[in-house]
């Protein structure tokens, strides 16, 4: 994927924020979570954390709770990098300003702002899916982007069905930039509906999808080895751990106090490193 078809699907389908954090843990209404986190209390901070990931939710509203409780950790936790899911999109010109227009991540950006520590992109959605294209094979892959778009957008505008196939239409009629290398297979919307009963066979329809099949990791072990989820959910793990939250791990032993703003549903599935603190 090159920046011309990142910035294309985000015009199409532009993703939803979720967030918690992983070794401290503090849940936003856990009705908008998927099911996979229970709701934790926050315990005490340990004194040796060097890695905290705070877990946050898809809401526009500044009186959410989590936003006061991000605003406390970024006090008691005094950071010395914040690492954000998502592409740095700004902020606005008041913190409400921000939630509304820019989400839990412009927040964490503008409290990062305020206390003059740097920020960093914690994903790199180009290198993670040249990485999903040698495990995964082409028609469950480009499966699972496409559910994933499709639950951002209809997330992100109130989407009717309608809507929703129409814009999937346009979304596959430029899969050849959005998703390189799938041109061959799913290539309109009754593919799509048939490649989804394939693979999910128990999932209603595609436009409904539940969560397992959109964020798979978060329900990994809940699907047995070779469903659809499993085995996104395994690939997606494996990379992430590999090439971004070992590497941080890595950082934090070196000294840096680092706090990852992330959605709830894309959590680690554990520490991994023994100083970490999550927060849900």
């Amino acid at each position: 994927m090159n920046a011309s078809s990142i910035l294309l699907a985000a015009a199409l389908f532009l993703p939803t924020l979720r967030a918690t954090a992983q070794t401290l843990v503090a849940v936003p209404d856990e009705q908008e979570l998927t099911g996979v986190y229970a709701a934790p209390t926050a315990p005490a901070q340990p004194a040796a954390a060097r890695l905290l990931y705070f877990g946050v939710v898809n809401s526009p509203d500044a009186q959410h709770e989590q936003y006061a409780q991000l605003r406390r950790v970024f006090e008691t936790y005094q950071p010395t990098l914040v690492v954000v899911e998502k592409p740095d999109l700004g902020t606005a010109g008041t913190a409400a300003a921000t939630i509304e227009q820019k989400g839990a991540a412009g927040y964490a950006r503008l409290l990062a702002q305020q206390q003059q520590v740097p920020t960093e992109r914690l994903d790199d959605p180009t290198a993670e899916y040249n990485y999903l294209r040698t495990k995964v094979d082409a028609e469950q892959l480009k499966l699972y982007y496409l559910l994933r778009a499709s639950h951002g957008f209809k997330q992100r505008t109130g989407a009717s069905k309608a809507l929703t196939v129409k814009a999937m239409k346009q979304l596959i009629e430029q899969s050849a930039y959005f998703v390189p290398g799938t041109e061959h297979v799913i290539r309109n919307v009754a593919e799509l509906s048939a490649a989804f009963h394939k693979y999910c066979p128990d999932g209603g329809q595609w436009w409904e999808a539940h969560s397992a099949y959109f964020c798979p990791q978060a329900a990994v072990g809940l699907y047995p080895a070779g469903s659809f989820a499993h085995t996104l959910g395994s690939a997606i793990e494996d990379y992430r751990a590999q090439y971004v939250y070992g590497k941080l791990a890595a950082r934090a032993e070196a000294g840096e106090r680092i706090l990852v703003v992330m959605s709830c549903d894309q959590l680690p599935a554990a520490p991994a490193a023994a100083g970490e603190v999550a927060v849900k």
